[in-house]
C-alpha cells in the first residue's frame, strides 16, 4: 500500500481508466461534472476526504449509517476518474487487513438524466443519495456489494430462476415487482420490491426461495460487509 492510487489495479476491472486532474479539465468537461465535485477536488488529500464525508454525512448516512462509519475510518483518497467517457469519483479506502479497496462513485441523477421507471418509486432517502451523492457506488471488481447505476438495474423476471421450481407462486415474492438494485457478488441481489406507494426489500438469490427484508436495513449491511465490516 502507498500514497498514490494503483491504477493498474483499477484497470483490472475498469475500461481504460484515466486519472484527471482538476487543471486539466476542460471548460465542456466541468459543465458536466457536480459543483460539488468541483469543489471537493481542489484541495489537497486531507480535504478531498473531509469534503466527500461531508457529504455522505448529509445523503450517505440516513440510509447507510454503519457504512458512513466504515467510510469515515477507511477513507484515504479521492480522486476524479474517466472511463469511456463516463465521470467518476474514485475512493481508495484500507480495509481492516490492511488491503486496499477501490470504489467508485457515479455522477449524481440530474433533472436532464433518463431515469427507468422504477426511479419513480425509490424510498426518499435513496433518491436523495442518487441525486446529491452518487449514481451508483460500488466495487471496482466486478460492480458489487454496492448500489447500482441505475441502469443496471433490471426486473427479476427478465431471466428464469430455477430455485422457484417446485414453489407455489403465492409462496414467494411476484418477481415481476422486483428490481435488482445491488449485487452481492455472488449470486445474490437485493431488490426492491414495488407494490404501490409501499417499499419493501427483497433478497432474491440463485440458491434460496427469495423473502422479504427490509430494504435500507440491508442495504447498510451489505454494503458495509463488502468493505470487510
Amino acid at each position: 500500500m502507498g500514497d498514490v492510487v494503483d491504477l493498474m489495479h483499477v484497470a483490472r476491472f475498469v475500461a481504460a481508466p484515466e486519472l484527471i486532474a482538476l487543471d486539466d479539465l476542460t471548460v465542456q468537461d466541468r459543465r458536466h461534472l457536480p459543483e460539488h465535485w468541483l469543489h471537493t477536488l481542489t484541495g489537497d488529500r486531507a480535504w478531498r476526504v473531509a469534503e466527500v464525508l461531508k457529504r455522505w454525512n448529509g445523503f450517505g448516512r440516513p440510509i447507510m449509517s454503519d457504512t458512513y462509519t466504515t467510510i469515515t475510518a477507511s477513507l484515504v483518497d479521492v480522486a476524479l476518474l474517466t472511463s469511456r467517457g463516463e465521470w467518476f469519483l474514485l475512493y481508495r479506502m484500507t480495509a481492516a487487513d490492511g488491503d486496499d479497496l477501490y470504489y467508485l462513485g457515479g455522477r449524481p441523477v440530474t433533472e436532464n438524466d433518463d431515469v427507468p421507471a422504477v426511479w419513480h418509486h425509490f424510498p426518499a432517502s435513496l433518491t436523495r443519495f442518487y441525486t446529491h451523492l452518487h449514481n451508483g457506488w460500488y466495487d471496482t471488481a466486478g460492480r458489487t456489494v454496492g448500489p447500482l447505476p441505475l441502469r443496471n438495474m433490471f426486473r427479476i423476471d427478465a431471466f428464469e430462476w430455477g430455485i422457484l421450481d417446485g414453489l407455489s407462486p403465492d409462496g414467494y415474492p411476484d418477481p415481476s415487482r422486483c428490481v435488482a438494485t445491488f449485487h452481492s457478488g455472488g449470486g445474490g441481489y437485493l431488490c426492491l420490491y414495488i407494490d404501490g406507494d409501499a417499499v419493501r426489500g427483497v433478497v432474491w438469490s440463485s440458491d434460496e426461495p427469495p423473502y422479504f427484508v427490509d430494504y435500507s436495513t440491508y442495504l447498510d449491511i451489505w454494503t458495509n460487509v463488502g468493505l470487510g465490516a
